[in-house]
């Protein structure tokens, strides 16, 4: 018969293990892997049961989160609900030590300390970083320190209230300090010193022993580690100035779709700028959609119905300098857009001498006003330009008075599904071509994409899906997908008797394929899930029963 222990009595048993640990020093291949906790993971399909080990879980949206924190911050206000998620995080962190010490039973507590962020992330709370923890059980010391990235708390508290003057990811920093407590035996308290709630990048949370806090440590008593304090802990007193508020209907501003923590940031910085004409520099990769945020920014500022006038900067390479014209003359771009805003695009393309002409007219600005605002956007780093002789230095600093940070796709990826829905929105009105929407392994495989060509990429992807499906059906992988992509990687099917194989590019399984050829396999494939059921065949592949048999027909396909 097994006897339980304390890994507190653990620790005393066995103190050359459990004494001293840093992650540094921890293989990088140590268990439990990421892929050993998936393997923890089941679900039992049909039995309305998800397993991790041996503990029930459930998936939630992270909405449903969003709205219960702002429902229950509008019901007990911040401090409480502060207070109340900071417990039932502690609580979790609890459970899931005892999980990983019982599933993955070892010696070595450094490797599962580690396992502690592995499952946060797998969780989808965050993508969590390990910069390093370091710990000695002997003296009853911690440090640690970690990066989160899309925090969940953090990014629906932006939604729900806006930038907040405290750290916001309640419930998440409860859950290291329980699971790493649990595993050293005494006190560890985590602690977000950056939090994408307050507007930062990312979330950076400090954890440590209870001690080298200092004397002010609330989260014991709330924690139930210690008799309560009369003095309240005034860095963790959030603001009472922030209330409840129900989400605003978005404004039709040429609309920026997207809630993520990296779109939220750099509209804000637009909104901020709005109110100024002084020079903005939108810097952000190819197809990104610089001028949609320019335009958003001229529509935010105090005159949206004045003229905003684009200038593709790279068609004057090369050009005549009698073209100077052009943007600086009498009739020019600079005086058709006065009293608005001068977009210039891709502004590292212009020639020396209108670079020259243009730091001029900004330099000038400090002693007149200028009519119109300019912004710049760019794709590459100016200061490398500058380097490189591309761009000068005084046009540089002219341009980049208010510099904002324009997030590849692959940075807000939280944003991709609603960004989908839009451009299919957008391309079906525009083609007078009603759909059904996307199949669900269509829609998997655009939230894998990588997306090198950014919103541009994604808006051509759903185009061509819009144009190549049949009209009132759904769009499939091979309305979207071509060989010019490189593509995802997807699971290879799995036929009775048959193993899990490796991963398969979709670009491999089609190379040299016609697109009749890929049709082909599209039908066969939902052919045989359907068990040939033609019906059930063309409700998955968005057809009419009488299209699909036209298929089976034209293609000369059957059972055998």
């Amino acid at each position: 018969m097994s006897v339980r222990i304390s890994l507190t009595e653990a620790s005393r048993r066995a103190p050359r293990i459990l004494e001293q640990g840093d992650s540094l020093q921890l293989d990088e291949g140590a268990p439990p892997t990421l892929n050993d906790l998936a393997g923890a993971l089941q679900f039992a399909l049909g039995d309305g049961r998800i397993w991790l080990n041996d503990e029930r879980m459930v998936m939630i949206q992270t909405q449903v989160v969003g709205a219960l924190r702002a429902r229950m911050i509008a019901s007990s206000g911040m401090e409480q609900t502060r207070k109340d998620l900071l417990r039932v995080g502690w609580g979790q962190g609890v459970q899931l030590a005892e999980l990983i010490t019982k599933r993955f039973k070892q010696d070595n507590v450094t490797a599962a300390l580690a396992a502690g962020p592995r499952v946060h992330t797998m969780e989808g709370f965050a993508k969590v970083v390990t910069k390093r923890f370091e710990f000695d059980t002997a003296k009853r010391q911690y440090l640690g320190e970690f990066y989160w990235h899309d925090s969940v708390e953090g990014t629906e508290h932006l939604q729900s209230f806006g930038v907040c003057d405290c750290p916001t990811c309640w419930l998440q920093v409860g859950v290291p300090s329980g699971y790493t407590s649990t595993l050293l035996g005494f006190p560890v308290i985590f602690r977000e010193v950056e939090c994408i709630g307050q507007g930062a990048q990312h979330c950076v949370v400090i954890g440590r022993d209870a001690a080298s806090w200092g004397d002010d440590v609330p989260e014991l008593e709330l924690f139930g580690l210690k008799g309560k304090r009369n003095k309240p802990s005034q860095p963790w007193t959030p603001s009472t100035s922030v209330a409840f508020k129900a989400k605003k209907a978005p404004r039709d501003l040429g609309q920026i779709v997207g809630t993520s923590a990296a779109i939220q940031r750099a509209k804000r910085l637009l909104e901020k700028a709005a109110v100024y004409s002084e020079p903005v520099l939108l810097m952000g990769e190819p197809g990104t959609g610089k001028e949609h945020f320019a335009r958003y920014l001229h529509t935010c500022g105090a005159a949206p119905d004045a003229p905003f006038v684009p200038v593709n900067c790279s068609a004057f390479l090369g050009a005549d300098p009698s073209e100077l014209d052009t943007l600086f003359g009498e009739d020019g771009m600079m005086v058709r857009a006065e009293g608005g805003t001068l977009f210039l695009n891709d502004v590292l393309s212009l020639p020396p001498n209108m670079q020259a002409r243009l730091a001029l007219k900004l330099h000038d600005r400090e002693r007149h006003k200028m009519p119109y605002r300019i912004v710049a956007a760019t794709g590459r780093n100016p200061q490398e330009a500058v380097k490189e002789g591309k761009l000068r230095t005084d046009l540089q600093y002219h341009l980049s008075v208010l510099p904002v940070l324009i997030p590849p796709l692959r940075d807000r990826t939280g944003d991709i599904p609603k960004l989908i829905e839009h451009f299919l929105d957008l391309h079906s009105s525009r083609h007078v071509k009603p759909l059904e929407g996307l199949t669900g392994r269509v829609f998997d495989m655009l939230l894998r994409y990588d997306y090198p060509g950014n919103l541009r990429e994604l808006s051509n992807l759903i185009e061509r899906g819009v144009i190549y499906a049949e009209s009132g059906g759904k769009i499939d992988i091979n309305h979207v997908f071509s060989m010019i992509e490189n593509m995802p990687q997807v699971a290879t099917r799995l036929e009775p008797g048959t193993t899990t194989g490796d991963p398969t590019s979709v670009a491999k399984i089609h190379e040299g394929w016609t697109l009749e050829e890929m049709e082909i396999e599209a039908v066969r494939a939902a052919l045989i899930d359907a068990d040939w059921n033609i019906s059930a065949a063309a409700r998955k592949l968005g057809l009419t029963r009488a299209k699909l048999d036209y298929r089976v027909k034209k293609f000369d396909l059957s059972p055998g």
